[in-house]
């Protein structure tokens, strides 16, 4: 894309949104994690490069909005392997335009993600642990979607198009006496090809530091099951590629918080609300920026723990 035509950049994503620090690391064997989630997000507000900016081009997008619920399925099949499946399904991926009273719409099945994890350290005096894991991703639908005879723009397509791999890393680190746990978590999401609109999305590197705290230590009845996490996450994006052309309006460079809250139920259900607002962009020529996303998950571990 050229010129005036940058302001389509919206919301294209890579891959699926990420579900907060519940469901990282290796299970122990013959255990199965359910984990279940559904985002909010919102976009509101154009940037070029860092600096936020009124566009007012006729056909500009006044803002966009998506409904995704995913899962994830893990399974222990060793001491230190699990395999896990990721997929998800978008309600809506919505653009409203700000001069016409015009809305269109995208929905369906995003892609799925197979992955493998391996323990590689793991130190129970010292309460550390690194995990890597990688694996393949595979879009639900290769055609793309078709409403009303019109073929919908790539942002808001439901499923990439694009074939690709996965590779993550965990290093973890718990304070016992003070209740407390560093996380740290890397991923990066590259695709193999061109999906069937001459469009293949950029590689995407995203590093999360989550600091968390377990309100046990209050010993009263309604903080004991409580414990309050913020995470702080960096994520780059390269630029779009379309016919291998880069696209102008696309690929950034921003740094999120994620403040969130997390109830065990009985420890056995875990239940997580967080929300996540951006506190730098810096996007490539003219984009529509992330404004905030709200995300709730619940999780549930099934099996006998040894």
């Amino acid at each position: 894309m050229q010129g005036k035509d940058t302001y389509a950049q919206c919301f294209a994503s890579p891959g699926n949104p990420i579900a907060g620090s519940t469901n990282v690391g290796v299970l122990q064997n013959r255990i199965t994690r359910v984990l279940v989630f559904h985002k909010f997000s919102f976009s509101n507000q154009y940037f070029e490069g860092s600096n936020k900016i009124s566009y007012d081009y006729p056909a500009a997008i006044s803002n966009a909005n998506f409904n995704y619920t995913g899962f994830s399925i893990g399974y222990g099949i060793r001491k230190r392997i699990t395999l896990e499946v990721e997929a998800g399904y978008f309600f809506n991926k919505t653009q409203n335009y700000r001069h016409f009273d015009y809305t269109i719409k995208g929905f369906g099945f995003s892609n799925a993600i197979f992955t493998g994890k391996f323990n590689i350290y793991k130190n129970v005096d010292k309460m550390l642990e690194f995990t890597m894991s990688g694996g393949l991703k595979v879009p639900f639908s290769l055609k793309p979607q078709v409403v009303n005879g019109v073929t919908l723009p790539i942002d808001i397509q439901p499923s990439t198009g694009n074939f690709g791999s996965i590779f993550q890393a965990l290093f973890v680190k718990e304070f016992k006496n003070i209740s407390a746990r560093f996380i740290l978590f890397s991923r990066y999401e590259n695709n193999f090809n061109e999906n069937r609109m001459g469009y293949r999305f950029g590689d995407a590197y995203t590093t999360s530091i989550f600091l968390s705290k377990h309100l046990a230590n209050r010993y009263t009845e309604i903080t004991k099951d409580i414990t309050v996490i913020l995470q702080i996450r960096h994520e780059y994006k390269f630029r779009n590629l379309l016919n291998n052309n880069p696209v102008v309006a696309s690929g950034s460079n921003s740094l999120y918080l994620g403040p969130q809250i997390n109830y065990n139920l009985n420890m056995v259900w875990n239940f997580s609300l967080i929300y996540d607002f951006p506190i730098y962009h810096n996007y490539n020529d003219i984009q529509l920026g992330n404004s905030y996303s709200v995300l709730l998950s619940i999780t549930r571990d099934l099996g006998y723990r040894i």
